[in-house]
């Protein structure tokens, strides 16, 4: 696996994933593999109704509709590092992708100074913290950011808000095509992705997601 690419470029394909065992063995050469709060290590994210979607989910906000780009994990201190995905069943809808940079890359001098100010309330299930969108891990510049779950405080954040949902929720990241073998490494501190358009008549689409620290 090329780390260099992975960090550069914010994400890196890996052929030959068919299972999560797999899956699995692909996190544990990267990290530490982490579960999400329900407990799980890898998690298969389905399409769900509104109706049917848990409370504060994505889905229960968008129901089959497309997700907005984001970086997982933003409700922990410090976000996992990788976010490794699988997809498979009926594949036609793509995750979208793009790096951090990518999607500033044409915003002004004023934005970026506002992004490293910015101070956020974060919802972390019944409870909150404080944090900026933007934080340092050893020599790296790291993001984070949610639209659904973070939430301006200051008038920095107020900014940034303004033109970056503008950038998470546009149709301007590209779109990865799953296979069965084929798994992806997202480099989550510097990346975000979400769900495209849903295509007509989808069957049964399984995103397998594993968290690495």
């Amino acid at each position: 696996m090329n780390l260099v690419e992975l960090e550069s470029k914010g994400w890196i394909f890996v052929e030959g994933i068919t299972c999560a065992a797999q899956l699995l063995d692909l996190g544990r050469s990267l990290g530490t593999c982490v579960p999400t709060p329900n407990g799980e290590i890898v998690k298969e994210i389905r399409r769900t109704s509104r109706e049917l979607a848990p409370p504060g989910s994505q889905s229960a906000k968008y129901g089959s509709g497309p997700f907005p780009l984001h970086t997982d994990t933003v409700f922990w201190p410090t976000p996992v590092r990788y976010v490794i995905l699988r997809g498979y069943g009926d594949t036609r809808r793509p995750t979208t992708i793009r790096s951090f940079d990518d999607l500033t890359r044409g915003c002004d001098s004023e934005f970026h100074i506002r992004a490293r100010h910015s101070v956020w309330r974060v919802q972390a299930g019944p409870k909150s913290f404080y944090c900026s969108m933007y934080f340092r891990q050893g020599n790296s510049n790291c993001w984070r950011y949610d639209a659904d779950l973070m939430t301006p405080v200051n008038e920095s954040a107020i900014y940034v808000q303004s033109i970056l949902n503008k950038l998470v929720y546009a149709d301007v990241a590209e779109g990865i095509t799953w296979s069965g073998d084929k798994a992806v490494v997202i480099a989550n501190w510097i990346t975000l992705h979400g769900r495209g358009h849903q295509p007509p008549n989808e069957g049964s689409r399984i995103i397998e997601r594993l968290y690495v620290r």
